[in-house]
């Protein structure tokens, strides 16, 4: 099993299991489907992207920049972007939380535009609520996995990992460069 946290990415073709938790973040699972490969990425875009085409936006940029990460994994592997199909979890809306609202809703926004642009299918969507995810992904097959947590403890540790990671997400906005988009 490999665990994990905010902002971590993971691609395999092997029989194991992938695992994380989320509250007001995206997790998004990819499975190649010929080739049985799967992806996951834990993230968050460092803001609500704007009302400019999705490549131009510089927020948006920020989460092309992470879902391609996650598409280059499954391709190293030997996967082809055209036999993806996607799962969706997390953008939780959860106390403590203050002033994130249009952010979450600017990913789950930015993730409906970008499967779109990519022609890559949502097989199963999971996004929103009040309550945090636990998330089992298993590569091979592309199934997933979810327990919504009944108690949302400011406490846990993957409670203030993924504040850290957020806080940490927004305060570097912009530090990447450009955007380059490969057919």
């Amino acid at each position: 099993m490999y665990v994990l946290s905010p902002g971590d990415f993971y691609a395999d073709e092997c029989d194991c299991i992938l695992a994380t938790v989320t509250g007001s973040c995206v997790v998004v699972c990819l499975h190649e489907w010929k080739r049985n490969i799967g992806a996951m990425g834990h993230f968050i875009l460092p803001g609500s992207p704007g009302t400019r085409e999705i490549y131009k936006d510089e927020i948006a940029a920020h989460g092309i920049n992470s879902m391609e990460h996650l598409v280059a994994m499954i391709v190293k592997l030997g996967g082809d972007r055209k036999n993806l199909r996607a799962k969706l979890f997390g953008a939780a809306y959860l106390s403590g939380n203050d002033g994130l609202d249009n952010v979450i809703k600017g990913n789950i926004t930015f993730l409906h535009d970008y499967f779109a642009m990519e022609h890559i299918s949502i097989e199963k969507e999971d996004l929103g609520g009040e309550r945090r995810r636990k998330l089992f992904f298993y590569p091979t097959t592309g199934k997933v996995y979810r327990r919504l947590l009944a108690k949302n403890e400011d406490t846990s540790e993957f409670v203030i990992m993924e504040k850290e990671y957020i806080d940490r997400t927004i305060r570097e906005k912009g530090s990447f460069g450009k955007i380059v988009m490969f057919q």
